[in-house]
């Protein structure tokens, strides 16, 4: 050992000590056949006994954890080393831990290792079982008390790196110094598939798209829809991908560049850091659903969340402001029905609108029979009016998703929530997660009944009692509208259901039946990625 480091003489600290725990290794795996040959002699093994020496197994076992305890501590403290030792800022911060102690401590552990198992191999040491028991737990404990120091170290780095991002974001006049702060000073082109200087943004006003690694096509087919479009980047507009995933795995990195690279605009380098996940998630109030925060060219936030009215509205929605969200909702050809339900969910609903359909549009997640039993219905009713059913089974995700947008939207335009519009929102939404499922009838875009499916189907069970009055000057669709307020009981409770809309959720409302205040429960919820 004593020529092993003269011959490290010159290398560092870190390296010093990998090549150590190497050398120990091998020397232990090429003694090891050495020692199974006297394990297999008898009258050894039986010495060893009388001796009170724990059996071959048993060391083995103790130094094969002592090496494996070792490697852990030399890894912690390389990663260490190497996170801090990139920029001079860094080392300035790193000095708080003494990396070349703790590399001088795991030399130091490597050649009592070997003392210890030069020992208890050559049988001449009746201690070195107990020392080496001993030193396994010194080794443990130094790569505890190590760990812990790193993660109170990065703890306080961290509250620092956040303050400081939130310093910059309250009092910056230019986006670069804000990307620059949260992110990186360079950032990757997506198309040209190369890094480039923050820099590259300046005077631009920027989209950060912010998602997980469940990035939604749709999502990207509309983001690229209007990133497509020559005014856009005319009006110096630019898309940042900002990915926040909790894993920082291989798998996690693969799937990071797959998404990249199906992208034309900006994004990260990389995952984003703790510290840019945490403001984002507090200040800009991230959660799970994928959200475009707008910054204008002083790096200041002029719409939290623009992906709903992006999703609703497209190019149309520009300059994507809040206060281009309020003008929306405002408008008075407002129609949340033609909102939520457009080409992607079915193909010829435009030429339906235009022609004045009579539409009956329904479906379950849960409910086959129910969903059966409404098309029976539907189907009898073929000789007295001309209908369109539509049933949204195989766009489920796409219509609930843009009913969330709808909804989201109209909350951060305007959070009254006993107006009529939102009002039929909140019971097509309530309808289709609470109560089973949902079925509406329009004519055109106009809607006239948005029930839950079993009133809907109830209401068209019975309709030899109702059609009969439908004439000339009395429609289909007000006779079954009739029908439906007389045969359909609503529950004596009052209660709807609101997607999670972090930072657009209303404290408290009233029964706008009754007046009272509402009674709040929070539901946690999968539905394992079907609906």
């Amino acid at each position: 050992m004593d020529s092993l480091l003269n011959l490290l003489s010159s290398f560092s600290w870190d390296a010093k000590a990998v090549l150590m725990l190497l050398t120990l290794s091998v020397y232990f795996v090429e003694n090891r056949r050495h020692a199974q040959i006297q394990a297999s002699d008898k009258v050894l093994c039986l010495v060893a006994i009388l001796r009170g020496l724990p059996s071959e197994k048993q060391q083995d076992e103790v130094f094969v954890e002592l090496i494996k305890q070792t490697l852990a501590y030399t890894k912690c403290v390389f990663e260490y080393f190497e996170r801090y030792s990139a920029h001079e800022d860094s080392l300035k911060r790193s000095a708080l831990i003494d990396t070349s102690a703790n590399f001088f401590h795991i030399i130091v552990i490597v050649l009592g290792c070997s003392i210890l198992y030069n020992g208890w191999t050559s049988e001449s040491n009746e201690f070195a079982w107990q020392d080496l028991l001993d030193l396994l737990k010194q080794v443990t404990k130094e790569y505890e008390v190590f760990k812990k120091r790193v993660q109170d170290f990065e703890k306080e780095e961290e509250e620092q790196l956040y303050w400081q991002i939130e310093q910059v974001s309250e009092s910056c006049s230019d986006i670069v110094e804000l990307l620059r702060t949260l992110f990186d000073a360079e950032v990757y082109q997506c198309r040209q598939s190369t890094t480039v200087k923050v820099e590259k943004l300046k005077d631009k006003r920027v989209m950060l798209l912010i998602s997980d690694s469940n990035l939604s096509n749709d999502d990207l087919a509309t983001l690229t829809s209007i990133y497509n479009v020559s005014a856009f980047k005319s009006n110096n507009y630019e898309i940042m991908w900002v990915p926040i995933m909790e894993a920082r795995d291989e798998v996690m990195e693969k799937q990071f560049l797959d998404m990249r690279s199906r992208m034309q605009w900006y994004s990260c380098n990389s995952m984003v850091s703790r510290k840019a996940a945490k403001f984002i998630r507090d200040k800009w109030q991230f959660s799970q659903q994928t959200k475009v925060v707008v910054l204008n060219e002083q790096g200041k936030v002029v719409n939290m969340d623009a992906i709903s009215m992006i999703s609703l509205w497209g190019w149309d929605a520009y300059p994507f402001t809040e206060a281009k969200g309020k003008e929306l909702w405002k408008s008075p050809e407002i129609n949340w029905f033609k909102l939520v339900v457009n080409k992607t969910i079915y193909p010829f609903i435009e030429q339906c609108f235009e022609r004045r359909e009579l539409l009956f549009l329904y479906d379950s997640a849960e409910d086959s029979n129910a969903v059966r039993e409404i098309e029976e219905h539907l189907e009898k009713i073929n000789y007295s009016v001309s209908h369109i059913a539509i049933r949204i089974n195989t766009k489920r995700k796409q219509f609930l998703t843009r009913l969330e947008y709808c909804i989201s939207s109209k909350m951060q335009a305007n959070s009254d929530v006993y107006d009529s519009l939102t009002q039929d929102l909140f019971e097509l939404y309530t309808s289709y997660k609470k109560h089973g499922g949902f079925a509406i009838m329009a004519r055109g875009s106009s809607t006239i009944v948005n029930a839950r499916l079993t009133d809907f189907t109830t209401v068209l069970s019975q309709h030899q009692m109702w059609i009969p009055r439908v004439t000339q000057t009395q429609t289909f669709e007000a006779v079954f509208q009739e029908h439906y307020r007389h045969a359909i009981v609503k529950p004596h409770c009052h209660r709807f259901y609101i997607p999670n809309m972090v930072g657009n959720m209303p404290k408290s409302l009233r029964c706008k039946k009754c007046s009272q205040n509402m009674k709040i429960s929070v539901t946690f919820e999968c539905c394992h990625g079907e609906h």
